[in-house]
């Protein structure tokens, strides 16, 4: 079986954004039989482990592990960790809600202790799936995402274990207004009450049918966000620009959460979430 990095669909040119299926393509997923990475080998943190050992004990000549960790890294052989919900959810005006939160490279349960690691950053890759749409009706622009008022971003909780984010295994609710119970009311001078440049992913406004949605963040991403590069993606894919420069992805210690909100604004806009999935990968 080959690594995960080596395979086709994961080549990809250094600085390039990583690709993204939008609801119009053909392989955005709908459900895990119909999964892009359902296709895609995702090691294990053992097989990472006893790929390393390998490699550096088990040859004739043992590699230095250096040389193992060059190895690891360009063949993408990252063990990964998953979160996901499969309940339907519907997001109203100003009643924003946490979809899901990580904790990557911990172990679950009371008190969350770290996996095996590589560095204080070992944060590799983080892929997104949505499958979500807004209310609808009205007319489509030719831009489907300019003047949309559904969104999701992403929110980084530092330090999340130390925080009482597991009780009894359970988790816990440890940001204002989680479930989106209290509507808040936006002034202008709010930074939520738009999307930003920082944005993970606006729906296509006025669109019925449901868009499914691949957001890869990569530690190598490098796409300035003052570039037309970055411009052009938020204009025809709906990401933020300030999310391409792979900062999230190599800013990320071990500990953190990423916390991942559903927005809707203005009367009559509401996101309507059915899936939401968040893969992150790691380097030991």
């Amino acid at each position: 079986m080959l690594p995960h990095g080596v395979r086709p669909e994961n080549q990809r040119r250094r600085g390039t954004p990583s690709p993204q299926t939008n609801g119009s393509e053909p392989n955005g997923f709908v459900d895990s039989a119909s999964d892009p990475e359902s296709a895609v080998f995702n090691p294990k943190l053992m097989d990472v482990l006893k790929v390393r050992f390998l490699l550096q004990w088990k040859l004739t000549v043992g590699l230095p592990e250096e040389l193992v960790d060059m190895i690891v890294d360009a063949a993408e052989y990252w063990p990964s960790t998953e979160h996901v919900i499969d309940e339907q959810r519907t997001i109203h005006k100003d009643c924003d809600q946490v979809l899901l939160k990580t904790v990557p490279f911990l172990e679950k349960g009371s008190s969350p202790r770290p996996l095996p690691h590589r560095g204080a950053h070992p944060c590799r890759r983080i892929i997104f799936n949505l499958s979500s749409r807004d209310q609808g009706g009205g007319r489509p622009r030719h831009n489907m995402y300019e003047f949309s008022w559904t969104w999701f971003d992403t929110e980084v909780i530092h330090g999340a274990h130390k925080k009482c984010m597991y009780a009894n295994g359970n988790e816990q609710e440890i940001l204002d207004n989680e479930r989106g119970q209290v509507r808040k009311h936006y002034t202008e001078a709010d930074d939520l009450l738009l999307p930003r440049g920082n944005k993970l992913q606006v729906n296509g406004a006025h669109v019925s049918e449901m868009q499914h949605n691949t957001i890869i963040w990569d530690y190598r991403d490098d796409v300035k966000a003052d570039s037309p590069e970055a411009h052009e993606i938020e204009k025809t894919r709906g990401r933020g620009r300030l999310t391409l420069d792979g900062r999230g992805v190599r800013e990320l210690e071990v500990g953190d959460s990423i916390a991942l909100w559903a927005r809707a604004r203005f009367p009559g806009w509401s996101n309507h979430v059915h899936r939401a999935s968040v893969r992150v990968y790691w380097a030991v």
